[in-house]
């Protein structure tokens, strides 16, 4: 409950409002402008786009500069960007708004948790984390249902406006409140290694934890951006649920996934990092295609609220996971490394994903999700299992070597094990 945190919380909650308030609008507002189902596949990519090409950069000029700088910037580009929403005078205009949404995106929420990194102790880490993630939720929740109800009485563009207006006044907030986080470092770092760190870079990513959350945020950000946020607001529509209807839907979702975040902080602590990943994956498999043959609004609520808890679990366990893998030098660029990792799938799944649409039809994209995540939750499986076996063979051929389990040995295991174990602080 120190200052420090609730301030970045409160921060992050006024831009998940920003960020919420589109959601249930952009793909009406798309198709309203005469966007196909192939074209609006093509614009939720460049939300996919502008985060691969900004989020390693973007995390990478926090540890340069300081975090603070780069979230305010990020809550001016917010309002930037809605605004040029606003003036689109054709869908293909919305393709640019879409990029610099993006860039706004990653200078705020993955920033967010290294800004934690930066002011908690790695023992209280997994509690601040689960607190700034349930802002996140409940903001989420509020921004849907300004969106869709300004949407629907005023019009799409006004939408817009009224999340930049939220933006602004985000930005006002951080420059009060925020802290100026850099560490001391990082500006004789720079002068060494300068901007981009390539040693660092590598460490990262041969972590195995950072892989497997990596690889979690793809197949998760398949389904959210992909089936959840692009095509079920169409799907719901066809199946005759109104805009404010379907804003009330996500709001539920979001309430859902963040009354379980607060708890599931101290829990990531403890549960197995591959496990929980691929528990969550499986599930959001399962509703992915239950969606497909679901036109009932009381039960497109109740699923959209299991895969708001199982988000919620993912974002807990995965950001955590990420905030202990890296150290204060360079924990901006594994939560960047983290995010563009997601923007993998947020880029290609939408564009394949309209093609499926356009030619199969919706229930089809759900569907092909849907084996896409599963794919995502094996290859993590088996990822841990080839931990877990390592880890095994390595105790055999100690006691093979030694005749036993001498002090040595059990020192050695007992290294190899903490170097797996997903939330050890500073390993990078």
């Amino acid at each position: 409950m120190r200052r420090e945190v609730l301030d970045i919380c409160g921060f992050i909650f006024i831009a998940d409002i920003v960020t919420g308030v589109p959601t249930p609008v952009f793909p009406l507002y798309a198709t309203s402008l005469g966007a196909s189902l192939g074209l609006l596949g093509v614009l939720t990519a460049m939300l996919g786009l502008g985060r691969l090409v900004s989020a390693l950069p973007v995390g990478m000029l926090s540890d340069r500069l300081d975090r603070k700088s780069v979230l305010i910037g990020g809550m001016i580009m917010f309002a930037v960007s809605f605004v040029a929403f606003a003036a689109a005078p054709s869908a293909a205009w919305l393709a640019v708004p879409r990029l610099l949404q993006a860039v706004a995106m990653v200078a705020t929420f993955p920033l967010g948790v290294a800004y934690i990194g930066d002011v908690v102790e790695p023992r209280d880490r997994g509690a601040a984390i689960g607190m700034y993630t349930a802002a996140m939720g409940s903001g989420f929740a509020v921004g849907p249902l300004i969106g869709s109800w300004v949407g629907a009485t005023a019009g799409y563009p006004d939408a817009y406006l009224a999340g930049a207006t939220v933006a602004l006044f985000g930005a006002v907030f951080g420059i009060v409140r925020l802290s100026r986080t850099s560490p001391a470092g990082n500006r004789a770092a720079s002068m060494t290694h300068g901007l981009v760190d390539l040693g660092a870079l590598r460490s990262l990513a041969r972590e195995p934890v950072m892989l497997m959350a990596c690889i979690a945020n793809i197949a998760m950000t398949l389904s959210m951006t992909g089936a959840i946020f692009t095509y079920f607001p169409v799907y719901a529509r066809s199946v005759g649920i109104g805009t404010v209807t379907i804003g009330t839907l996500f709001a539920w979702r979001s309430i859902a996934s963040a009354s379980g975040r607060i708890p599931m902080g101290p829990l990531s602590m403890r549960l197995p990092t591959p496990w929980t990943l691929v528990g969550v994956l499986v599930v959001e498999a399962a509703i992915d295609v239950t969606i497909a043959h679901t036109t009932s609004s009381l039960a497109l609520t109740g699923l959209l609220i299991l895969e708001g808890v199982g988000f919620g679990i993912f974002l807990v366990c995965g950001q955590a996971a990420v905030a202990a893998a890296s150290g204060p030098q360079n924990r901006g660029a594994a939560v960047g490394m983290f995010w563009m990792s997601g923007s993998v799938g947020e880029l290609f799944g939408p564009i394949v994903l309209g093609v499926v649409a356009q030619s199969t039809g919706l229930i089809a994209v759900f569907q092909s999700v849907a084996v896409g995540v599963t794919c995502g939750a094996a290859l993590i499986a088996a990822i841990g299992l080839l931990g877990w076996s390592r880890l095994g063979g390595s105790a055999r051929q100690d006691v093979r070597q030694h005749g036993g389990v001498d002090v040595a040995a059990g020192d050695h295991a007992h290294h190899v094990a903490v170097g797996s174990e997903p939330l050890q602080a500073g390993r990078h």
